[in-house]
């Protein structure tokens, strides 16, 4: 793959770091993910998740920023494998808020755009409080 291949994909994933951390919903919804994408996670207890993407709206809507809550940002790309030339597997570490994720992004590119179409993660740590967040990050 080009250059200009990875960097499309690198500023679709940029630009859902940024929309989680801020709350942003233009950057989640209209840059980073495709309208028909889902959501799929096995989260804490085992509940099946199967998200739209106006489910996952409204779970942001609802959690808030976690740049105006005062939590600190922390995520890495961890790695980008190419399919073809319109197709990514992206895996990505971030923390949203009191939770750390392992998430797994499918990309595609649709009109010269790269979209995020699926997206599966999962939970592998939630801090008690924000000091135990602030403290581990530092």
């Amino acid at each position: 793959m080009s250059g200009d291949d990875l960097a499309g994909v690198q500023a679709c994933i940029q630009a859902y770091l940024d929309g989680l951390y801020k709350g942003d919903m233009g950057l989640l919804f209209k840059t980073a993910f495709h309208p028909d994408a889902r959501m799929n996670a096995a989260d804490v207890g085992g509940e099946r998740i199967h998200w739209t993407m106006a489910e996952f709206e409204k779970v942001i809507l609802e959690r808030g920023s976690p740049e105006a809550a005062g939590y600190p940002r922390k995520e890495r790309i961890v790695s980008i494998d190419f399919a073809g030339p319109d197709t990514a597997n992206v895996k990505v570490e971030v923390l949203v808020g009191k939770r750390d994720f392992t998430d797994l992004l499918a990309c595609i590119r649709i009109d010269g755009d790269w979209k995020i179409i699926a997206k599966t993660y999962c939970l592998t740590r939630e801090y008690a409080t924000k000091e135990d967040v602030l403290a581990a990050v530092v």
